[in-house]
């Protein structure tokens, strides 16, 4: 999978923020280079919670406005601050990739954010993809035929059956690298992920191991740890 590596500048101070987000760069852990970022949401669609004046509830965002207003929010921080890498990666709640307004909604928010689908990498959780396989794998197959990328974030749990059809549809894999260690069924995963031309995104990886992790196909990271 080829990324569009275009200049990022780190140094300049950041103009605006949409609130919901925060960029953290996904690096090279050999090269050093930024391959792609990471859109953060502080809070999951689960946690959101809205209250009109009187103090009742009021009608919240649904998961699939919900999903498409983070796209807006990603594509609005990247173009403020001037953040040129490609894709962006943003984690879908289960309730999201569950509604079947999700692929049409994702796509009219790219578009109103002038956007490419390509542009934008659209993450789930293993456990929502194990759990619910035919329904997420809808979402999934809609929005791939809509030219967004996908992953899978395997950092809490890796039980989704990577069959071959599903490795085909997904780009990114995100583990633990922390859990490498005597774990041969971990790293036949990624060996296998990585033959199907999958990047692995590692958490909790260390810039000293990148050579030993580059052989297991885990050339990517999030916030490597720059300890002796």
């Amino acid at each position: 999978m080829q990324h569009a590596r275009m200049r990022v500048h780190s140094t300049s101070p950041v103009k605006a923020a949409p609130p919901r987000l925060r960029f953290e760069p996904v690096v090279h852990l050999v090269k050093g280079d930024v391959a792609c970022t990471l859109a953060e949401s502080p809070k999951r669609f689960e946690e959101l919670a809205a209250f009109g004046p009187s103090g009742l509830v009021s009608e919240a965002a649904g998961p699939a406005e919900w999903l498409a207003n983070q796209i807006e929010d990603a594509a609005m921080y990247a173009r403020v601050n001037d953040i040129a890498i490609r894709p962006i990666h943003l984690e879908a709640p289960v309730a999201a990739m569950m509604h079947p307004d999700t692929p049409v909604a994702c796509e009219a928010a790219v578009a109103r954010s002038r956007l490419l689908p390509q542009e934008i990498c659209i993450e789930v959780s293993d456990s929502s993809l194990a759990q619910s396989r035919n329904d997420v794998l809808k979402s999934i197959e809609s929005l791939r035929r809509k030219g967004f990328r996908l992953g899978v974030n395997a950092t809490q749990s890796w039980s989704t059956p990577m069959d071959t059809s599903l490795r085909l549809l997904l780009d990114t894999v995100r583990i633990d690298a922390r859990e490498l260690d005597g774990n041969p069924d971990l790293i036949g995963r990624i060996d296998a992920a990585a033959c199907c031309g999958m990047s692995v995104i590692a958490e909790g990886a260390r810039y000293r191991d990148g050579a030993e992790l580059a052989e297991m196909g885990i050339e990517l990271a999030i916030r490597p740890s720059t300890d002796a």
